[in-house]
C-alpha cells in the first residue's frame, strides 16, 4: 500500500500551526478535507476547496452547479494533485476567514497492511478559534490574551481559555480517533506495536537499548522522569529541542541509526504517542500521576532504587533543559528547595561535603514515596511563571515593543 507522508501548514500563522502526517495515496479529496479538519482542529462548519498547482480547483459541487471552473473533488484523489516528493497544493478552508493551508508532499512509501494508513507524527500550534477574522485576527486576539492591559483581555480569555498556548498540539488526540475507526478491523489496520500486544514501553525500551542508539541513550525510566518535567515546565520545550537527549543524554548531535524509514515512523510514533499520554495526564489529572517505579514490581530494594534514581536523573535533565528557567529556579529560595529532593535522589548532591554518606542515604531512601508529590509542588510553583514565558513569546506583547 503507497502512503504519502505530507506536512500541513497554516500559512501565515505565528506562531508556526503544522502537522506532519501520513495519508493514503488513494484516499479521495473530501476524505482529504476531513482528515485535515481533524487534524487541524477545525470544526468543519464552512467551505473549502483544494487549488492545485497548475491552478486548477477542486471543491464540494452540488448537481447542476453552474460554477464549471471548480472541480467535483469526489471524482478526485489526493494522487492527483501531489505525485512526487516536493510537490505542493493549497487547501482553503472558509471563505470568509481565508484558512489557507499548504501541503506539501515529503516522501512516498509503502506500508503492511497492519500499519495504519492515516496517522500524524507531530506537529505545532494550536488551532485558531472558527470565525476570528483569520490569520490578522487571531494575530490580534493573541494580542489580547497576552497583553492584561488591552481592553480586549477578558474577551479573549472568554474566547479561547486563560491557559490557552498557542504553540501546543497534542497528535495523541487525532491518532486516537483514528484507531477507534479503524477498530472493526484491528489485526490488519492497527500498527504492529498495538495489534500484537506490544505496549508503547516496551516498544520503546526495546529501542533504547539496542545499538541503533549509543549507551547514553535514556532508559525508559528515565524518559519518564524526563516528560514529567516537560508536562510541568513553565515553557513549552519544543521536540527539536528535547528529542536528541532522548538519543544522547550528553547532548551530542545525531540521529539514531533507524533500519529504515518505517522503524523510524514507528519509534518516533511510540516516543510521541509516550510523551502526549504524560503531557494529557499533567494537564486533565496532575494528581493522578505516578512516576512509572511507582508502577512496577522489583526484586529488591536497590532495584527500585536505582530505577528512583534513573527517574530523577531524566527529570531533573528535563527541569535543565531550559538555562534561564534553571538557573532563576535554583537561585530562588522555594525553587531550589523544591528541587533539592529530585537533585539528591539524581546523585547530584553526593559529593556535597557537609552531608555525609550515610546521612545522604538515609535521605535517599526516604524521599522516593515522596517525590510525586513534589512534581506536584513544582508544577504549582511554576505556574505563575508561564503566563510571563508566553507573553515574551513573538508576538506576544513584550515581543511587540
Amino acid at each position: 500500500m503507497a502512503v504519502y507522508e505530507v506536512l500541513v501548514s497554516l500559512i501565515g500563522a505565528d506562531p508556526p500551526v503544522w502537522r506532519r502526517m501520513r495519508l493514503p495515496d488513494y484516499a479521495r479529496l473530501p476524505s482529504v478535507h476531513r482528515l485535515i479538519q481533524m487534524v487541524m482542529g477545525w470544526e468543519k462548519i464552512h467551505m473549502h476547496e483544494f487549488i492545485a498547482s497548475d491552478r486548477k480547483r477542486y471543491g464540494a459541487v452540488d448537481e447542476g452547479d453552474i460554477d464549471v471552473e471548480v472541480l467535483d473533488e469526489s471524482q478526485y484523489a489526493l494522487s492527483a494533485l501531489l505525485g512526487e516528493p516536493g510537490d505542493r497544493c493549497l487547501y482553503v478552508y472558509d471563505f470568509g476567514d481565508d484558512w489557507v493551508h499548504e501541503l506539501q508532499l515529503q516522501s512516498i512509501s509503502e506500508i503492511s497492511s497492519q500499519v495504519l494508513p492515516i496517522w500524524c507524527f507531530e506537529g505545532a500550534g494550536a488551532c485558531p478559534p472558527e470565525n476570528c477574522g483569520g490569520i490578522p485576527g487571531y494575530a490580534e486576539l493573541l494580542d489580547s490574551l497576552w497583553d492584561r492591559a488591552n481592553p480586549e483581555h477578558e474577551d479573549a480569555i472568554e474566547l479561547l481559555g486563560e491557559s490557552f498556548d498557542a504553540e501546543a498540539f497534542d497528535p495523541a488526540s487525532f491518532n486516537d480517533t483514528i484507531m477507534s475507526l479503524f477498530a472493526n478491523d484491528a489485526e490488519k489496520l492497527i500498527p504492529e506495536e498495538v495489534s500484537e500486544g506490544m505496549s508503547v514501553l516496551t516498544g520503546l525500551r526495546d529501542f533504547l537499548e539496542s545499538e541503533a542508539v549509543p549507551e547514553s541513550a535514556m532508559s525508559v525510566m528515565g524518559l519518564n522522569g524526563f516528560f514529567a518535567a516537560l508536562a510541568i515546565h513553565p515553557e513549552t520545550i519544543m521536540p527539536q529541542f528535547w528529542l536528541p537527549l532522548v538519543w544522547d543524554v550528553s547532548g551530542q548531535p545525531g540521529d539514531p541509526e533507524f533500519s529504515s524509514k518505517k522503524e523510524e515512523e514507528e519509534v518516533l510514533g511510540l516516543l510521541f504517542t509516550y510523551y502526549n499520554s504524560v503531557m494529557r495526564q499533567f494537564s486533565a489529572d496532575p494528581e493522578g500521576y505516578y512516576p512509572l517505579y511507582d508502577d512496577l514490581e522489583f526484586e529488591s530494594d536497590d532495584d527500585r532504587m536505582l530505577a528512583v534514581q534513573d527517574w530523577a536523573s531524566g527529570f531533573m535533565l528535563g527541569v535543565m533543559i531550559d538555562d534561564e528557567v534553571w538557573e532563576r529556579t535554583f537561585r530562588d529560595q522555594e525553587g531550589n528547595r523544591l528541587l533539592t529532593p529530585f537533585a539528591i535522589i539524581s546523585g547530584m548532591f553526593d559529593d556535597v561535603e557537609d552531608i555525609g554518606q550515610k546521612q545522604l542515604e538515609e535521605i535517599k531512601s526516604e524521599l522516593p514515596d515522596e517525590l510525586v508529590f513534589s512534581v506536584l509542588d513544582l508544577q504549582e510553583f511554576w505556574k505563575p511563571w508561564r503566563q510571563e514565558y508566553l507573553a515574551r513569546r513573538p508576538g506576544g506583547p513584550e515581543s511587540a515593543g
